[in-house]
C-alpha cells in the first residue's frame, strides 16, 4: 500500500472536507508527451469522456515524489523526489 501526501491545497481541502482518503493514480502517457502530463486543459481534453470531474488547479510538475519502503520496520529510501528525506530519518 502506497500512501501519498501530495503539496497541494486543492487535494488537501477535498480530502477534509470528504472526511476520507481518495484513492486515485498518477497520469500514465505511453508516449511520454510530457505537456500533456502537466497542462490543465491536456488533461481535461483526454479524460473529460472518461471522469466524472477534472479540476483545474493549474500546471504540474513532472518530478517524481519520494518513495519510501516502511514494510521491514526501517525507513528504506526506494526514490529520492520531492519530499524532503531528512524529515523522515
Amino acid at each position: 500500500m502506497g500512501i501519498r501526501i501530495p503539496d497541494n491545497n486543492i487535494i488537501r481541502e477535498l480530502v477534509k472536507k470528504l472526511g476520507n482518503p481518495i484513492v486515485s493514480t498518477s497520469i500514465y502517457d505511453e508516449d511520454d508527451l510530457l505537456e500533456y502530463t502537466t497542462d490543465p486543459e491536456l488533461i481535461f481534453k483526454k479524460w473529460e469522456n472518461k471522469v466524472d470531474i477534472v479540476i483545474d488547479g493549474g500546471y504540474g510538475s513532472n518530478v517524481p515524489s519520494t518513495v519510501v519502503d516502511l514494510s521491514e520496520g526501517e525507513i528504506t529510501i526506494l526514490r529520492e523526489g520531492l519530499g524532503s528525506v531528512e524529515a523522515l530519518l
